[in-house]
């Protein structure tokens, strides 16, 4: 074979790799659970459609309903793969929500007062009498009751942390998938810090260099792969949003 056969060759072999590394990195428009796609990015990377967040044992811990990044539907939480707290979207500054209690759904709603402090009523049973009217069983045990009070404020305040790729692929086995081949990383521990964005999105990848002892090649090769090769996360919810969060990482492994 001649020398330019063999660069050909190796040319159009190196754009193939980066094409799929960008398909991994980029394309995840939705997310596949158990068969379902969903959390749906739009073009402009906004979220829309049915959204589920999950816990690090893969259990649902919430759902919500998006359209151009804004919820637009009750966020309904879950304990035990049940529904046991729907929170309501805030109208003139008060917040309704259903809390599930002895297998009966109360009627609540709060206020924030201060940044940590929350005015929290009980209002009663909760009863529905049409398709879009309810009735309220009012209930003085229920009024007074500080354990629901408490349990409520627990899912006022409920956050759910960001896991790789929804649960999908743990971050043990994306390690080993793209370290194990490469040309440059060494028998060592890798420490990064990630920015994850609204959307689940990496926002901005760090090798910090008083962790690590990384050579120019490889911390080069690191950051060239973790940006393009690595999946969307979870994004981190937190209350009624999801918010930036940082997040840090040992890579756990060895390589050779």
């Amino acid at each position: 074979m001649k020398i330019k056969q063999i660069h050909y060759i190796r040319f159009i072999t190196s754009i193939l790799f980066l094409i799929g590394i960008y398909s991994v990195g980029y394309s995840q428009k939705t997310i596949e659970k158990n068969g379902i796609k969903i959390n749906k990015l739009d073009k402009k990377n906004k979220k829309q459609g049915s959204w589920f967040f999950f816990d690090e044992f893969g259990d649902i811990a919430l759902s919500c309903y998006y359209k151009n990044d804004s919820i637009i539907d009750p966020i309904v939480f879950y304990k035990n793969q049940d529904s046991t707290f729907i929170r309501y979207p805030k109208v003139n500054n008060s917040e309704m929500f259903l809390v599930k209690s002895n297998k009966k759904w109360v009627v609540g709603r709060f206020e924030k007062i201060k940044k940590d402090s929350l005015q929290i009523d009980i209002l009663g049973y909760y009863k529905k009498i049409g398709q879009n009217s309810i009735d309220i069983i009012e209930n003085d045990s229920l009024s007074n009751s500080v354990v629901l009070k408490k349990e409520a404020c627990y899912w006022i305040k409920k956050e759910v942390y960001p896991i790789y790729m929804f649960g999908n692929e743990t971050m043990c086995d994306f390690f080993f998938r793209v370290f194990s081949s490469s040309k440059y990383l060494s028998n060592k521990k890798i420490y990064i810090d990630l920015i994850i964005n609204e959307s689940g999105g990496i926002e901005k990848i760090t090798f910090p260099r008083l962790q690590n002892n990384l050579s120019f090649n490889e911390e080069n090769e690191l950051d060239f792969l973790f940006h393009n090769m690595m999946g969307r996360w979870q994004p981190f919810f937190s209350e009624n949003k999801t918010v930036r969060f940082k997040k840090h990482i040992e890579s756990g492994l060895k390589f050779k």
